[in-house]
């Protein structure tokens, strides 16, 4: 079914909500690293330790993370702007060649620098009109540096006041 809603407005309106930026990354059985930037990412349940985000139905890192049943989702820090911006271009692994990481304990990319990261592996997947829900059960979490957050708030980058 297609939507009456403009797309364009409904961006607008989606847009008044201001949100964390997190880069999700995974190890594809290939072998290459992949990632995206998301906005997406919630907090889900304490027992078990779950987070979720949506990612479009056609996203190489999505591929990867269903191949591979592992992935990391890193809080990006207010000075990590470069990285949100390569990893939110169309591409695949390519994107990952400019972001410095270090593997977690399913082996998924961490993000040297963010301020936390979950280390996850696939718990569940679920329809999302043109993109994906997935639910990761979180492994290891740590908390990294002592940075403020990278935020996002009408089409771009925003700081807290300091």
């Amino acid at each position: 079914m297609t939507s009456p809603l403009d797309p364009k407005a409904l961006r607008q309106v989606f847009g008044q909500f201001c949100t964390g930026v997190t880069a999700v990354c995974v190890s594809g059985p290939d072998g290459r690293r992949y990632g995206i930037t998301v906005n997406s990412f919630s907090s889900l349940s304490l027992d078990p330790p779950l987070a979720l985000f949506a990612l479009v139905r056609e996203s190489e890192t999505l591929k990867a993370i269903q191949a591979a049943r592992a992935f990391s989702i890193n809080i990006l820090a207010e000075n990590q702007q470069d990285i949100s911006n390569a990893l939110a271009r169309k591409g695949g692994a390519e994107k990952m060649e400019v972001v410095p990481t270090h593997p977690g304990v399913t082996g998924a990319p961490i993000i040297e620098g963010s301020i936390g990261y979950m280390d996850c592996v696939l718990h569940a997947e679920y329809e999302g009109g043109d993109h994906v829900i997935v639910v990761g059960e979180i492994k290891q979490a740590a908390v990294g540096e002592a940075l403020p957050p990278l935020l996002y708030f009408r089409s771009g980058y925003k700081t807290l006041p300091g």
